[in-house]
């Protein structure tokens, strides 16, 4: 479901230069680390998230990071390795050092958006962090999507210094809310 609705994710076809490895990336993240580490939530098979909790890196094992670097040089070429390992660099080092709970991924199936469906599952995520008084961060790989992003209280928050050809991608940070733990 996540890989259909990044299909047309400008950061990720930048890098990865076809839509080939999404489904190899989210299959890898989502079992390596995000099912470990972290939880999902999925709302009427139509939409779902992946987050990590605080102190959690979004990182998976060497063989996993493998099967991801393969599936990208199969799907396109060496510059499209080259191009993800730039992009993933520009992203850990732009990465808030305070702790906080990361929204790695939210996606809506391309035939159910507009209806709801992404505000009502990242509320889920954002729930969580407020029981624990955390903040929360993702990086917004659409424009279109900030005003959903900031009506649920994230802003940007300063930007990401992107690879030499490569799409904006917006940090956004959402102070903590609830109860200190």
């Amino acid at each position: 479901m996540l890989s259909g609705a990044f299909a047309d994710d400008p950061v990720m076809n930048w890098a990865f230069g076809s839509t080939k490895p999404v489904e190899t990336l989210f299959r890898e993240m989502i079992s390596g680390c995000y099912l470990r580490h972290g939880f999902a939530h999925i709302v009427d098979g139509a939409a779902a998230t992946l987050w990590l909790p605080c102190g959690q890196a979004p990182k998976v094992n060497f063989i996993r990071e493998l099967r991801i670097a393969g599936s990208i040089l199969a799907g396109g070429g060496i510059g499209a390795v080259r191009r993800s390992l730039s992009l993933a660099d520009a992203v850990e080092r732009s990465h808030p050092e305070t702790p906080h709970y990361y929204l790695f991924a939210v996606g809506v199936a391309p035939d159910r958006q507009g209806r709801g469906l992404g505000r009502r599952i990242i509320a889920e995520g954002l729930a969580q962090a407020d029981r624990h008084g955390a903040p929360a961060y993702l990086e917004n790989s659409r424009a279109r999507n900030t005003p959903l992003y900031e009506s649920l209280g994230f802003c940007v928050r300063g930007d990401i210094p992107m690879p030499e050809g490569a799409p904006p991608l917006l940090p956004m940070w959402r102070d903590r809310r609830g109860p200190m733990r």
